[in-house]
């Protein structure tokens, strides 16, 4: 093992806390995350990009839940994904025909997949874990097809207040434990690595058209419809 993987390991492993447990709360909530506006989304922007026997790409795959639903979508389907995690892998059981995972570290990978071999990816919540997605963006750019379409959905920057709405503890508590303390705040970090309108440049940078950028969840979230140039 590489010793960039290792980091990359060990750092996915720091923000998922308990690997075992979020690979479960990933297919607990699949269905809420991937829901009828994805799809609706999906149909619109990303469906018409497909070729009869499509080939689609889904970085971060995690359990390859997204996998399945794609494989049930489209019989003829080949579903890729890429992950990394240990526990992730563990937990991506009972794939369908149809569908792989290829074990990479996105901050560099290179993919066993020809220059454009794939018509559409997917990257759903893994852009922010990443310290630098510029080798992934190009990566999926010289796999993806011309026109070929990526559907990037992710947490974008906003302020501290905001973020803290969400927060299960009282942060101003005289008795939170620091330790909860740095916890939530390294999240934080983490989850606003970047704002709607950096990935945006990022992906103009990196063999992409922008098509939309939209703002979700009162701002804390991006949905993001890119096509390769």
């Amino acid at each position: 093992m590489s010793t960039k993987l290792k980091q990359t390991q060990d750092m996915l492993a720091k923000h998922h806390r308990d690997g075992v447990a979020f690979a479960q709360m990933m297919k607990d909530t699949f269905d809420g995350r991937f829901n009828e506006d994805f799809w609706a989304m999906w149909a619109q922007n990303i469906e018409p990009a497909l070729s009869d026997t499509p080939v689609v790409l889904d970085l971060g795959t995690g359990p390859g839940l997204l996998l399945k639903a794609l494989a049930a979508r489209y019989p003829q389907v080949r579903a890729i994904g890429v992950e990394c995690a240990d526990y992730m892998l563990d937990a991506a059981d009972d794939l369908p025909e149809g569908c792989e995972i290829i074990a990479a570290d996105l901050h560099d990978p290179h993919l066993p997949l020809e220059d454009g071999s794939v018509d559409a990816a997917v990257a759903s919540v893994v852009l922010h874990e990443m310290h630098q997605p510029v080798r992934a963006l190009q990566e999926v750019a010289r796999c993806l097809k011309p026109g070929g379409r990526l559907y990037v959905l992710d947490w974008v920057r906003a302020p501290l207040a905001q973020y803290l709405e969400d927060a299960e503890l009282d942060v101003f508590a005289a008795d939170t434990p620091v330790e909860a303390l740095e916890d939530l705040f390294i999240h934080f970090i983490e989850h606003n690595r970047f704002s709607s309108d950096d990935l945006v440049f990022l992906l103009e940078n990196t063999g992409f058209r922008v098509l939309e950028a939209t703002l979700l969840k009162d701002g804390r979230q991006a949905r993001i419809i890119a096509e390769k140039v």
